[in-house]
């Protein structure tokens, strides 16, 4: 190749053309990007649980959530994932809300082998879960929310109660996260419709 075709540019290779190329559609995806955030602020859409949410109020009002005890190991673990969700920086003082969860735990053994040997099982975590207006004990909200984990079951006892113990928390840690979005859902729009 000779000195002139390098300036013309006649002896390019594949790659450095295509590298153009992902610019250009680097370039639209940002705007794509742009498009879809300024589309999202024009329909009234606010964070949950940002700034913007409704002043900010959001977190501040989930902060005044009591949240009771729950029967079990299983409940006793919820409780304290809704309180690092909730009430981060410690119980409330003067609570505004109480949240109460009744939760109920089942395991159905499944996939029997021909000499009736369990090798599967589902960890079914069922809550009933209701907000109280602790002003005047006025029931405000109430709601189920239920979370199945599978495992598998082992011949040896210690990996069959690590899998189901791992069961247990994935489903705790997602009914935990239910819970505080629906609560925190509900009080933002409490609270748009006072404003």
């Amino acid at each position: 190749m000779s000195l002139s075709d390098e300036s013309t540019g006649l002896g390019r290779s594949a790659p450095h053309q295509s590298a153009g190329c992902s610019g250009r559609r680097r370039c639209l995806a940002l705007v794509a990007i742009a498009y879809a955030g300024f589309s999202l602020a024009a329909c009234g859409y606010r964070p949950l649980y940002g700034r913007a949410a409704a002043g900010g109020q959001v977190s501040g009002e989930l902060s005044k959530v009591r949240i009771g005890l729950i029967a079990n190991r299983a409940g006793h673990r919820l409780r304290n994932q809704l309180l690092d969700r909730m009430n981060p920086r410690g119980e409330p003082v003067s609570p505004a809300y109480a949240l109460t969860v009744n939760l109920v735990e089942t395991r159905v053994d499944l996939g029997v082998r021909r000499d009736e040997t369990r090798t599967r099982a589902n960890l079914t975590l069922a809550a009933d879960f209701q907000l109280v207006d602790l002003s005047n004990n006025r029931l405000l909200f109430k709601a189920n929310a239920r979370r199945v984990a599978s495992f598998n079951i082992r011949d040896a006892d210690f990996a069959t109660i690590t899998a189901e113990s791992a069961a247990r928390r994935r489903s705790v840690e997602g009914l935990a996260d239910e819970i505080t979005q629906r609560v925190a859902i509900y009080l933002n729009r409490k609270s748009a419709e006072k404003r």
